[in-house]
């Protein structure tokens, strides 16, 4: 009998999770692009990557940090700024936002190779990284391989520098089959991203906390309920896109701007300047009233920041006269 009691316990709960899942997943309309421009696709692997086109000029491709819900989404404050003197390229990375969403195990060797081809055959020219937190720690790690690809890097409150060592363990393997799995996955999925749990994970990186209104949850709600979503955060939970930039950085003989918020909290202001300790030259600005998140919180500022810092590097080098001097 007790055993009788149980598995019918165990079924009715398996169903209703069944069922919840269902409707956290109904009326989610496919995302549209927020970032107006030139809207493309990028065939990768068989899958189709989504990204817009702005401006013209030198290429700038921005990569939006990887959490739930992530997407281009987060850079609609400058891009139209950085569009004014540069060709500008919004991805969405796979996985999130747009592009396609497979069930496969996400690394950063994947996404290297991503940003990689996504740079010599869409863009066809040394490009500008301009990345924020986790991406930004994976802009690090590429560009320290190949400076003459990405001459120059702009990273937003970058991680890296503290516990982001890629994880293979194997309780890191098992968390992520948990989260892949049909039900107990998905429900488990479906309660990190309700309304309600992201208005509370936002709101932390954030000064200014009213900027977390029903637009911006709205924004990320609807990106984290697209068929697929879950599958790049099971890898993400379980450690399998962390990264460790410290010798990356040792290596970067890049130009690099690192912005960060004075009051930021997730990733504090004191992991910037343990950035200037391994790479001493990198130009760091730091804005007041401002979390994790200067790209969107402040993003003229940050916009107008980097122009000033990519123009000052693009003027040509006056080298002294060395001649005979008439007379």
């Amino acid at each position: 009998m007790r055993w009788s009691k149980a598995a019918i316990t165990g079924g009715t709960s398996l169903a209703a999770a069944a069922t919840l899942n269902a409707l956290a997943a109904r009326g989610v309309a496919p995302l549209e692009n927020e970032l107006g421009g030139t809207e493309e696709w990028f065939t990768w692997r068989s899958h189709r990557i989504a990204y817009t086109r702005h401006g013209s000029g030198r290429p700038l491709l921005l990569l939006h940090g990887i959490h739930a819900g992530a997407w281009s989404y987060e850079w609609r404050h400058v891009v139209a700024p950085l569009a004014e003197s540069h060709t500008v390229f919004a991805i969405d990375l796979l996985g999130f936002g747009r592009s396609d969403r497979p069930a496969i195990k996400y690394t950063p060797g994947l996404y290297h190779s991503l940003v990689t081809d996504f740079t010599s055959r869409v863009i066809g020219a040394p490009t500008v990284l301009v990345a924020s937190a986790l991406s930004a720690a994976h802009a690090v790690q590429l560009a320290a391989r190949d400076a003459e690809r990405w001459p120059a890097l702009v990273l937003s409150v970058p991680t890296g520098i503290v516990q982001q060592r890629e994880q293979s363990t194997f309780l890191g393997e098992t968390l992520r089959l948990i989260v892949e799995s049909p039900i107990l996955g998905t429900t488990m999925y479906n309660a990190l991203v309700t309304r309600a749990a992201l208005r509370q994970s936002l709101e932390p990186l954030y000064y200014r906390r009213a900027l977390v209104d029903a637009d911006l949850v709205g924004a990320y709600y609807a990106s984290s309920h697209q068929p697929g979503a879950k599958h790049v955060l099971a890898s993400l939970v379980a450690g399998h896109l962390n990264a460790d930039v410290r010798q990356a950085l040792r290596r970067l003989q890049q130009p690099t701007l690192v912005v960060w918020g004075r009051q930021a909290r997730l990733t504090p202001v004191e992991q910037a300047h343990s950035f200037r300790v391994l790479k001493p030259d990198v130009h760091l600005e730091l804005f007041d009233r401002c979390g994790d998140l200067p790209h969107d919180e402040q993003g003229a500022t940050f916009a107008s920041t980097t122009l000033d810092f990519l123009a000052e590097r693009e003027k040509p080098r006056v080298l002294p006269f060395r001649g005979k001097r008439a007379g």
